[in-house]
């Protein structure tokens, strides 16, 4: 009855739009249609002055309904119905094929027997649903992504979960077809993140929606894991390292648990620890003793009940440096402050000190020099001179015995070529030493007084902050504990620089204070600039920690504080040739990136090179990979390796030049079959409904999948086409017509109205 009387299904009216074909300009015809039904209307109260109110009222009302009638059948009207063509819409059905895929915390066994159940061929009820309604097209994603027939390509190993490299290659595969969308059955582990970011734009931008079935437990109820550990890129041997290791643990709070380390076997050190907060960080102290690129391995002991052991254990690589590394440290006066600096790096083997003393108008001491020629004039004019130190130190320098393109020269040293500079208190030093008007005071991580305190002294004793206790420069003993103690029994220091400020991106390690009651001083600051690191010191007279009375003859805390100080000042500093890895670890058969800088004999951007890696595999094999060079960053060189096998990877940079051949440090990496995988692995609902919202999809729980067929029939994509129908003939326009019509004509009648 309803389509007799509307010619069309009561579907296409509740789905459909209404509009009107007529244009623009007959739009304007509306007014003079109102202003007719008005004079209409008001003739029809203007009749004889006895007609009754109510008559009036009727037949306005009955002759007001029949021009509307007429008005909407000659505004051309159309209903606009969106309908799916008889070629099924594509929808894409990503599924995770990662080894953590392999786990067993769903009400069905695996998160791989969820997917195997939901996608079987023969009676998966999510698969029959899409096939029913959609061409469904499946794709496995884990390093790579690849299309599959069926679930019987699914094997649930791959090493690692790429989810951008998924939907980029799904979104290629799939283009110029009729797509309504992209699913995603998977636990959320994304490789990533900048390149998962441009695929939900590019996804937003094309209109694609994403419908992510989350699979999994959001956080396990009993796990230890290894989640990270951070350490420096590069030391020098025979330097103390500190470890970060970040533990995490669900449903063991209050249980103490053993960190081993181990060097190849070798177990180098052995903590217990506490377990507290969900997620807590651990310091370890670590010696090293041998040069070259070591691999370390941090795990702790599985737990009983715990649903994953696989996250117990984690690696990390560590480059350790045997080269000697030159610092340049400059005096405008003589003073005790370069003896004590230099005895104390004079067992160093790593470590070279050259002293430059200024004694008199153009006259200096030379201490450490390789050759007569070296420092010959004073403190270096040329760029390649001071550019092969890896860090200054200057001390009681008046700042007008620096030349402005000398000042300049040390902020390129610093920013450019990155080294480190040490800036020492003394007389002629900071604000006292005229600094606050130079170049030097931008880089200095310290804001210097506008006004200098010549006459200033104060004997302070040395109060370090909570930054110094993890500091690797400033550990005084091989325990947390015992360096704490020595720093207190430390003696008194002379300030003659008072600096009270520092720099908004500067972090304060040492304090000076005389009494209680007085207001700290900057002792020690330090901050990054540019690629290199600046410290302030401001003290005058460090050597007292070695020569005052109340220090025992054995005590090596002076020494031990300047090594340590200026080794963690330059082993940072960049080297000619630099080589980088996308990842330390990663899964077999995956690719690793790799990214070398190469540097001229002054430390320009060397673009002109012939580099090449030497990749050393575990079977002792080597292979030399070349490198390109970057199209738009000059000196940078970039490769890429397939890892086929498993097992610990070396890697070194070597440039052949007319001379010598170059060779950079050591790199090691390690490949296995599970990678990353077991790290991190619990259900990352966050990010899946953060996909879901981007893209204009929707997040379901593995649960609800069975809703998701009738969320893609929503989508405005896939294969649709656009109806429009003809309305202003409708039967029921006729009939109600003609029912106003003949009802006016009866009420005339029946009141004897003309």
């Amino acid at each position: 009855m309803f389509e007799f009387l509307f010619k069309y299904p009561a579907a296409d009216f509740a789905a459909g739009r209404f509009v009107s074909l007529l244009d623009s300009w007959q739009w304007l015809l509306l007014p003079l249609a109102a202003a007719l039904a008005v004079f209409i209307l008001f003739g029809t109260f203007r009749l004889r002055a006895r007609t009754r109110l109510l008559d009036r009222a009727a037949l306005a009302l009955l002759r007001g309904g029949a021009l509307a009638v007429l008005a909407f059948s000659l505004s051309q009207p159309l209903l606009e119905v969106r309908s799916r063509t008889p070629q099924p819409g594509v929808v894409g059905v990503l599924v995770d094929n990662s080894l953590s895929m392999q786990l067993a915390d769903t009400d069905d066994g695996t998160r791989a027997d969820f997917v195997r159940a939901a996608l079987d061929a023969a009676d998966g009820d999510l698969l029959a649903e899409l096939r029913r309604r959609y061409d469904p097209r499946l794709f496995a994603y884990g390093a790579e992504t690849r299309r599959v027939e069926d679930l019987a390509a699914l094997d649930f190993t791959d090493g690692a979960s790429n989810l951008a490299q998924a939907l980029a290659s799904a979104r290629a595969a799939l283009a110029g077809e009729p797509l309504a969308g992209l699913v995603i059955i998977g636990d959320g582990a994304a490789a990533g993140s900048a390149a998962l970011d441009e695929q939900l734009l590019a996804l937003r931008a094309d209109g694609i929606p994403v419908y992510p079935v989350g699979v999994g437990e959001t956080r396990y109820r009993r796990d230890l894991e290894i989640s990270r550990v951070s350490l420096p890129k590069r030391v020098l041997n025979g330097s103390r390292v500190t470890a970060e290791v970040a533990l995490r643990q669900q449903g063991y709070a209050g249980e103490t648990v053993e960190i081993l380390v181990e060097d190849d076997s070798r177990i180098l050190h052995k903590q217990t620890v506490t377990l507290a907060a969900d997620e807590q960080s651990v310091s370890i102290p670590l010696a090293t003793d041998e040069a070259g690129a070591r691999r370390l391995e941090f795990s702790v002991t599985p737990r009983d009940g715990e649903q994953l052991g696989a996250n117990n254990r984690r690696a990390a690589a560590l480059a350790v440096d045997n080269r000697r590394l030159r610092v340049l440290y400059y005096e405008g006066e003589p003073r005790f402050e370069m003896k004590f600096v230099r005895r104390a790096v004079a067992a160093d083997d790593n470590l070279g000190v050259t002293g430059l003393i200024r004694t008199a108008d153009a006259k200096y001491y030379r201490v450490g020099v390789d050759n007569r020629a070296q420092l010959r004039d004073g403190f270096p004019n040329e760029r390649d001179e001071l550019f092969a130190y890896d860090a200054l130190i200057l001390g009681s320098v008046d700042i007008t015995l620096l030349t402005r393109a000398q000042q300049q020269m040390i902020v390129d040293f610093v920013s450019e070529r990155g080294g480190g500079l040490l800036l020492l208190g003394g007389r002629r030093a900071f604000s006292e030493g005229g600094y606050r008007d130079s170049l030097l005071h931008a880089i200095s991580p310290v804001v210097m007084p506008a006004q200098a305190r010549p006459d200033f002294s104060r004997s302070s004793r040395i109060l370090p902050t909570d930054a110094a206790w993890v500091h690797p420069a400033l550990q005084l003993a091989d325990s947390r504990e015992d360096s704490i103690a020595r720093w207190q029994t430390l003696p008194p220091l002379d300030i003659v620089n008072p600096i009270r400020q520092l720099k908004p991106g500067a972090t304060l390690l040492l304090a000076a204070s005389a009494a209680a009651e007085d207001e700290p001083l900057v002792a020690m600051a330090w901050q990054r600039y540019g690629r290199g690191r600046v410290v302030a010191f401001p003290v005058q007279n460090s050597w007292l920690w070695q020569m005052h009375h109340e220090i025992e003859l054995e005590d090596q805390s002076h020494e031990r504080l300047w090594r340590q100080l200026l080794r963690w000042l330059v082993e940072s500093v960049p080297q000619r040739l630099e080589l980088t890895l996308s990842a330390q670890s990663l899964p077999t058969g995956g690719t690793l990136r790799l990214r070398a800088e190469a540097l001229g004999a002054d430390f320009t951007p060397l673009t002109d090179g012939e580099l090449v890696t030497i990749v050393t595999a575990p079977d002792g094999s080597e292979q030399s990979l070349p490198m390109a060079p970057h199209p738009t960053l000059p000196g940078i060189y970039e490769a890429s390796l397939r890892v086929t096998a498993s097992g610990d990877y070396r890697a070194q940079l070597e440039l052949g030049t007319d001379e010598q051949i170059l060779r950079g440090a050591e790199n090691r990496f390690s490949a296995a079959p599970a990678g990353d995988e077991h790290f991190a692995s619990e259900l990352d609902q966050a990010l899946l409904q953060r996909i879901a919202d981007e893209t204009g999809g929707r997040y379901f729980a593995a649960e609800d999948a069975g809703s998701l067929p009738g969320a893609l029939d929503n989508s405005q994509r896939g294969a649709w086409t656009l109806a429009r129908h003809e309305l202003w003939d409708m039967p029921i326009l006729f009939l109600l017509l003609a029912t106003l019509l003949s009802i006016e004509w009866a009420w005339r009648r029946w009141r004897g109205l003309p």
